[in-house]
């Protein structure tokens, strides 16, 4: 499913209109009768219902939806906030009229209603909100009622996670065709309340050029292992990193790799933490390598003669910043020429170096998996920036240095070295716990030499999702820990066998 801003949603529905000849009236109708089929299935307990109408097509939207009501016995008053509407709308509302339906010309007592029906502004609305509207929807916001949002939650902007104050607080908001940035990034998803998008009969394929989509259930490909296979076909994950008070980073990951199916796991460890980590491992192998406390640079050459025996390296887990780790990852960067997924400090490393050259110009591109506060390292952005900007500049990113990027936050983003991206909005704040990244690395390495990249990533963001959801159902949300995310990954594949097939 497709990601729109809203601009690309205009100019589809000019064309649908224009060019294809459906008229704005039918998408009005269409629109607004999605409204009430939601209303009615979401909350069956209302009757006194307020429709809060702008002066276009979003109020018109409204004001469908609460003839729809009216006509089933509802009581429904229509309220225009700027005292005019226009076009479309203003049919709409002369229909309403003449049915019975009161408006209102005066501003009413907003908590006298169940339910408030916010079609102020719709996606081509710029915040932030001025006059009489401000007070508007901060008395919407007040009132107690339920509150359903047409298109978006007014106030908001269609094309950022940005907040802007005051914007209408939704219980529901239902969108029309294709859900619109705000919808799904935080922290503007949290105002939408729950999204459902409805269609009104606008063609899909008008959207077929938009590389912003949503990360479904129908796009995963499963794995599944051949009768005669063995576990160098596998795949022989090798995980670098770890430094003094930082080994249990690269062990959840190796522990991830192996419940996810890699054949065989390594992980590289300085060797003077190697018992540490021997004593934390039993199906993973451990490779000494060249370092106390932390990699020294020496290592690189080590690693380097382990290509031949292994599929893909992870690197960066637990690996500390320093002008040695720089050079490691720089040098790994541009010898390493197998799957490369590069986490955590092996992240911050490479935006301590400050050029991306080496990661540019890989022949196979590399797997880059920040969170929010790595990515700001990287792109030179402050955190609320990115969290606002998820979807574009990851994919910017990804596009200007030849990688994939999945940038970890309240929401997960897949950004391709083509330009497209994958929003996974199905998570669970349970695992917003140290660790968790690093089971992610496992997963996705696990994974990454089995399956094209893309649909590794898609599959391992969304069985590491499913996994958290499982962990949080079984534990409680502020209980879950990373290894309890990993005792839970079968669990995930059954529940995603099972809907998938």
């Amino acid at each position: 499913m497709k990601v729109l801003k809203a601009e690309e949603m205009a100019r589809i529905d000019r064309i649908t209109i224009e060019e294809i000849g459906i008229p704005s009236l039918v998408l009005m109708e269409n629109a607004g009768r999605g409204v009430y089929e939601e209303i009615i299935k979401h909350f069956p307990d209302v009757r006194r219902v307020l429709i809060v109408a702008g002066k276009g097509n979003n109020g018109g939207d409204g004001i469908v939806a609460g003839r729809h009501l009216f006509l089933k016995g509802y009581e429904v008053y229509i309220f225009p906030v700027f005292g005019e509407i226009k076009g479309d709308a203003k049919v709409q509302l002369d229909i309403a009229r003449r049915l019975g339906i009161k408006v209102l010309k005066e501003k009413p007592d907003f908590g006298r209603y169940d339910l408030i029906i916010d079609g102020i502004f719709g996606t081509g609305f710029k915040p932030p909100v001025k006059g009489i509207a401000e007070e508007i929807i901060r008395e919407i916001n007040g009132s107690g009622a339920k509150v359903v949002s047409v298109d978006i939650p007014s106030g908001l902007s269609a094309d950022t996670g940005e907040v802007f104050e005051p914007s209408v607080r939704a219980n529901l908001t239902i969108t029309f065709q294709f859900p619109k940035v705000c919808h799904v990034l935080f922290p503007s998803a949290k105002l939408c309340g729950k999204v459902v998008v409805k269609d009104i009969s606008i063609p899909e394929f008008l959207a077929k050029d938009i590389k912003r989509n949503l990360l479904l259930e129908k796009d995963l490909k499963l794995y599944r292992r051949e009768e005669d296979t063995y576990k160098t076909r596998e795949g022989h994950v090798l995980i670098v990193g770890g430094s003094a008070g930082k080994t249990g980073a690269v062990v959840m990951s190796a522990k991830a790799a192996t419940r996810t199916g890699a054949g065989l796991v390594s992980v590289g460890i300085p060797e003077g933490l190697n018992p540490i980590v021997e004593s934390l491992i039993i199906e993973e192998m451990s490779i000494p390598l060249k370092g106390k406390e932390r990699l020294s640079v020496f290592s690189v050459k080590q690693i380097l003669e382990l290509q031949d025996r292994h599929h893909i390296l992870a690197l960066g887990m637990g690996m500390d910043r320093y002008e040695e780790g720089q050079d490691i990852v720089i040098t790994l960067l541009e010898r390493w020429e197998k799957p490369l997924l590069l986490d955590a400090d092996g992240i911050n490393n490479l935006a301590d170096y400050g050029d991306y050259t080496p990661l540019k110009e890989r022949k196979v591109p590399a797997v880059l998996t920040p969170h929010i506060g790595e990515f700001s390292r990287l792109m030179g952005y402050d955190t609320k920036t990115i969290t606002y900007n998820q979807i574009d500049l990851a994919s910017e990113f990804a596009i200007n240095n030849n990688c994939y990027v999945v940038l970890k936050g309240g929401r997960t983003v897949i950004a391709t070295p083509s330009g497209n991206a994958y929003v996974f909005t199905e998570g669970t704040p349970a695992l917003a716990k140290g660790g968790t990244g690093d089971v992610l690395s496992g997963v996705l390495s696990a994974l990454i030499p089995k399956m094209e990249t893309l649909y590794a990533l898609k599959l391992g963001v969304f069985l590491h999702g499913v996994t958290g959801r499982i962990a949080e159902r079984k534990f409680h949300r502020e209980s879950v820990k990373a290894l309890d995310v990993v005792e839970c990954i079968p669990e995930a594949y059954r529940e995603l066998e099972a809907k998938i097939n």
